[in-house]
């Protein structure tokens, strides 16, 4: 009896999404402690990697939010958009993420809200994040691929990791507004 109790409690699904929450807010917070140390090339590369996945991780759940909010806007009885959740993105690499990401802004190309008091920078974020987001893209893969060539020196590759840290950094605040937008115009 016990032991049914004890499963149930440990696949109770708020449970489980707190605790996954838990996770995340402190490899977050682990990884902005790792930052500080960012002078140690091992660990600017490590940042920047990890912001990278963090930044992966974050446009999973900007794409079911925005699936979601087209669900919930729209009327048609003959057209009904498939809400992806994270999980149904899991396998997909950073770069295929951005492409998903880029057809809510290829479609229309205006703001998120629409008839409600919304931020008229809007289109201004999408556009400024999927410009940032192409250039981490870029930024990882060009870093990844070239980061044990005979070429580059640790100088090098700090700076290089560096850079693509003040991207991620940039990113990772566009995309917090984007879904501060969302709640917003969903009050």
């Amino acid at each position: 009896m016990q032991n049914s109790k004890i499963n149930k409690e440990e696949y109770d699904p708020r449970k489980v999404l707190v605790r996954w929450l838990v996770k995340i807010r402190f490899l977050k917070n682990q990884i902005e402690k790792l930052e500080q140390l960012k002078d140690l090339v091992i660990i600017s590369i490590s940042v920047f990697l990890l912001k990278c996945q963090i930044i992966e991780f974050e446009l999973k759940q900007t794409i079911f939010s925005l699936d979601f909010h087209l669900h919930s806007q729209s009327r048609s009885k003959l057209i009904n958009r498939k809400v992806r959740t994270p999980r149904d993105l899991e396998n997909l690499t950073l770069g295929q993420l951005v492409k998903e990401f880029t057809q809510f802004i290829t479609f229309s190309d205006t703001p998120i809200a629409t008839g409600k008091n919304m931020n008229p920078n809007s289109k201004s974020i999408l556009n400024q994040l999927k410009q940032n987001l192409n250039l981490l893209v870029k930024k990882r893969n060009e870093f990844t691929h070239k980061l044990f060539s005979l070429g580059k020196n640790t100088l090098m590759l700090t700076k290089e990791a560096q850079e693509g840290i003040k991207i991620a950094n940039k990113t990772l605040v566009l995309l917090e507004s984007l879904e501060n937008e969302l709640k917003n115009y969903e009050k």
